[in-house]
Parts: structure tokens; sequence; C-alpha cells
């Protein structure tokens, strides 16, 4: 089958992975020569801009590509919404678009009386509370800050640097939940969970974005009950077809509130931290419901495996790796070369790394030594 990956960045490497191992003829697409896989096979890389949609309409139209598979951005998975649909993957902007703006998915979680911060409007927030600010279309943290209500300075600033962060212009601010970050990782078929994975998540250079993490596997019963049944009513609700869906969600131990949802491919090799952790074949079950085929069999297994992002301080070179910060490193992902200019910014990415630590006890100890320090 001739395939399209709307993506040619690292971390659409295991996506890339399967599509070939299975026989495909894989083409990628992105505006960026230095993008792993444009490198790695140049002659199956279209130079263009995936969030142009004619383009890419008129690239599938060229080659006669025959399923298209979005990647790990938001923005593919936009422009794969825009497509004309494959007989396999019916997901309509307007669904994608209810979960990817956050101020329309908290609309759809109080709709639904699922469990979630409260959003408040802008122009008549709160005198006082803790309350949270983020452009409605942004990722990655950008844009995002915690203010106290009764800080108007605070508040006005939080407001401005969202705004300057949306592609829009929109934002939206909610009361802030205190707990831990996890991600609730399912794939649903006729819109009930059948396969689902809790993730507890970390961060050790920027409080709004993910660098450390690893599958608990003995996560509450009940806790992982509310997960699943606020998916399934967004997939009921939504009539969502089948694949992934991914919920990230603070908990306090007691109750989960859903922070976004999405049906992309999480980035940074997430399928490669399932696939050590749990032995499930997670690219290429996300790859199966694009091509309209069944995933393959697997055999469940319990491996204590965390993922870390290394980043580095931005705006000089890369200096190379220094001591790693822990035991156990049986896998390490370079985004950049020694000597490459990094961008100017407070950290940038540069490796992903994987430990296969010693028990669940070495597992939590390294997770709290990498996330917190």
């Amino acid at each position: 089958m001739r395939v399209l990956l709307l993506d040619a960045a690292f971390a659409a490497e295991p996506i890339h992975r399967h599509l070939i191992s299975q026989g495909h003829e894989v083409w990628t697409i992105s505006n960026r020569p230095h993008d792993s896989l444009a490198l790695s096979y140049p002659d199956q890389w279209i130079r263009g801009d995936y969030s142009d949609v004619s383009l890419v309409q008129d690239e599938v139209n060229r080659l006669g590509i025959q399923a298209v598979v979005p990647g790990c951005t938001d923005v593919s998975m936009e422009t794969f919404t825009q497509l004309r649909q494959s007989d396999f993957y019916s997901y309509p902007s307007s669904a994608d678009q209810m979960l990817g703006n956050k101020s329309l998915f908290r609309g759809l979680c109080s709709e639904l009386e699922l469990p979630a911060p409260q959003a408040v409007e802008s122009d008549a927030l709160p005198e006082a509370g803790l309350l949270i600010c983020k452009p409605c279309d942004s990722f990655s943290g950008r844009g995002v800050t915690v203010f106290d209500a009764a800080d108007g300075e605070a508040r006005d600033q939080a407001i401005a640097r969202a705004k300057a962060n949306s592609p829009s212009g929109e934002v939206v601010c909610e009361t802030f939940v205190q707990g831990q970050l996890y991600s609730f990782t399912a794939f649903i078929e006729h819109e009930q969970v059948v396969n689902a994975f809790v993730v507890r998540e970390g961060s050790h250079y920027d409080p709004f974005a993910v660098d450390t993490s690893y599958v608990v596997h003995d996560f509450s019963p009940a806790l992982y009950a509310s997960c699943k049944a606020a998916v399934e009513a967004v997939a009921g609700k939504l009539q969502l077809c089948d694949g992934l869906i991914h919920t990230q969600f603070i908990s306090d131990g007691n109750e989960i509130a859903l922070i976004e949802m999405s049906r992309r491919c999480p980035g940074d090799l997430y399928p490669l931290l399932i696939e050590h952790s749990t032995g499930f074949p997670f690219a290429a079950y996300y790859v199966s419901y694009f091509l309209g085929q069944a995933g393959p069999a697997w055999s469940s297994e319990i491996r204590p495996v965390l993922r870390h992002t290394i980043k580095h301080p931005g705006g000089r070179p890369f200096p190379g790796f220094g001591p790693l910060p822990c035991a156990g490193l049986f896998e390490l992902v370079p985004t950049v070369r020694t000597g490459e200019q990094l961008p100017d910014s407070p950290s940038t990415r540069v490796a992903v790394s994987f430990y296969d630590l010693a028990d669940e006890r070495a597992l939590q100890r390294t997770y709290t030594q990498l996330a917190q320090s």
C-alpha cells in the first residue's frame, strides 16, 4: 500500500518503522529538510507545509496515495480531518475541533457532566483562588500560566501571554486543580475502550511540558474506571470512529480531572514507552485503524521502564552528553548533533532516553529524581 505519513520528525519514526516493516511504500512530508525521516528517506520525502490542506491533497492525488496517517502533531491530525476521508478512518474536522480547542472541550465536559476543571470567562473571573490560563489552540505547555485571581496584574499578564501564544488569539481560564498529571491512552472500537494504559507524567524543565514518564501497572481500579467511562462518554457523544484517543488528566488519588483529549499519536517516542513497558505494539495498533487492518496479536508483560527527554540550555552549540542522570540506560535517541547551534530558548530537547530499572520501587525513585530534581 502507498501511504503518506503527515510528519517527518524523529517522533514519527516508530510509526514509519512499522509501516516499512509491513512492506508499505511510505512517503513523508514536512518543510524542514533536517527532519530525521527527510534525511533517512530523501527520495520519499515531500518538502512542503503539511498544514496546507490543498497542497497535501494535491500530493495525495499525484502519488496515488491509498492511505494517509497523521503523525505526532496536532496540525497533522487537523490536516487529516480536512482531506477527503478514507473508508478506513472517518473523523470529521468538527469532532477534532471539539477535542483540540480547549474552550470547546471544557464545554463538552460540562455538557456530559464529566470531571474536569471549571472554565470561567476571562472578563468575569472570581476575586480569589488559583486559576490557570491557557491558549485555546496551543501545545506543549506554551503560554500557560497559573495565577492568583486576587492579583490583577498577574491576571492581565497571564491572559496576555496566553493570547500571544494562541494562533487564534483565544484563551481559556479555569480553576487550577492540584494533583499528579497522568495520561490515559486508550484504543476504542465501537465507542468502547478495548486497550488502555495509564502513564504517570512529570516535568523537570518546564512545569507544563512533560519530559519524564512511566507506565503505572497498578493504577487504582476505581480511577481507571472513571477514565474509561469519560472516554466512552466522549466517544459516544462525538460518534468517534475506532482508533486511538489520548487523554491527560490530573488526580489527587481520590478523583480525576480531565485536562485534554486528542486522537493523534503522542510524541517524544511515546509508542516505545508503551511497547517497552507492556509488550503492546502501540505503533502497529495506531496505524492499523488508518489502514483498515486488524491490530497484531501481542503478549502482555510488565517491565519497569522510564522515558526521559534530555534537554540543554538553548542559544549555544550542543556540547555533547555529559554524565547521564541515572543507571539503567538501554536506549538513547539523539535529536541534535554535537556542535549544532541550539535554538535560543530556556531549554532545547537533545535526546529521548529509556531506562530499564530493577523493580517498581526503583522506577518510582528514579522518576522522582529526574522529574523533580
